[in-house]
């Protein structure tokens, strides 16, 4: 009688699972749809209010027991990332307001043990900072980026998460960033004093509380997570015009340079 009950369970556990997921899957479609219309709305206004609509539509999708497991296979057009140990998601996605203006969304969701909602919201406040890399941020007053890959790495008994991200920014420069955030009560705590690197013009003047690489809008410059040799990578930037601090004018050179995690930093060598 008890394996008979323990096997009613378990189908019923599947049955609810598999219809949550069902959900799930045809929220992610739905929001697919709104989230290319973000991206390819022809007015100003089509735009602003898909992504009102999407935002949302993500909370509501976000707010059914245990979404934090579910993949959205299906939301292809925002970006959505999982924390290396699971410890949270990150959804962010841009809203284009014409004329090289950008703005970004963001949003944390916390795993939570008893598979309640714990969204934290991120506000771009992009406007307030003329030098973002020497700035103190919060999710609350943030520079704004679009992240697509996070890296794990420990210090001292803390996980530390490092965002890869980028920015259109605007018609003639985008930027590439390296963002380091950490866990306090509950809050994430974005950036820090956690980049070594030698002088050159093409870098952002040191000590930062964020890497941030300007270049040529167009040109392809790149930070990428080399998994296999534990590095960050990035193109090494040249002037097209000889003039290294007009960051118009800044391209990938083809050699590359790096970044290796050590003693709670991340260290660039000297070329």
């Amino acid at each position: 009688m008890l394996k008979g009950l323990l096997l009613t369970t378990i189908f019923i556990a599947t049955c609810l699972f598999s219809n949550a997921q069902s959900a799930i899957d045809s929220a992610g479609i739905t929001l697919q749809k709104i989230a290319v219309q973000i991206q390819e709305g022809a007015t100003v206004m089509e735009r602003y209010e898909a992504d009102s609509l999407f935002t949302i539509q993500l909370v509501k999708t976000l707010k059914q027991p245990f979404s934090f497991q579910y993949h959205f296979d299906s939301l292809l057009a925002i970006k959505h990332l999982v924390a290396p140990d699971s410890a949270f998601k990150i959804f962010s996605w841009q809203l284009d307001f014409g004329e090289g203006n950008y703005k970004q969304r963001a949003a944390i969701q916390m795993n939570t043990e008893d598979g309640s909602l714990k969204l934290l919201p991120f506000f771009d406040k992009s406007e307030l900072y003329e030098e973002p890399a020497h700035e103190q941020m919060s999710r609350k007053n943030w520079m704004g980026a679009i992240y697509y890959d996070i890296v794990l790495t420990q210090f001292n008994g803390i996980n530390y998460y490092t965002l890869l991200g980028f920015d259109e920014y605007n018609t003639t420069i985008s930027k590439k960033i390296m963002e380091v955030i950490h866990f306090e009560n509950n809050e994430p705590v974005i950036g820090g004093d956690y980049f070594l690197f030698p002088n050159d013009d093409t870098f952002p003047n040191a000590p930062v509380e964020r890497f941030i690489y300007s270049y040529k809008k167009g040109s392809n410059g790149y930070i990428r997570y080399d998994k296999d040799n534990q590095r960050i990578i990035l193109s090494e930037l040249t002037s097209i015009s000889n003039d290294l601090k007009n960051k118009s004018t800044l391209v990938p050179s083809g050699n590359e340079v790096y970044f290796i995690w050590y003693n709670g930093k991340w260290v660039m060598p000297n070329k």
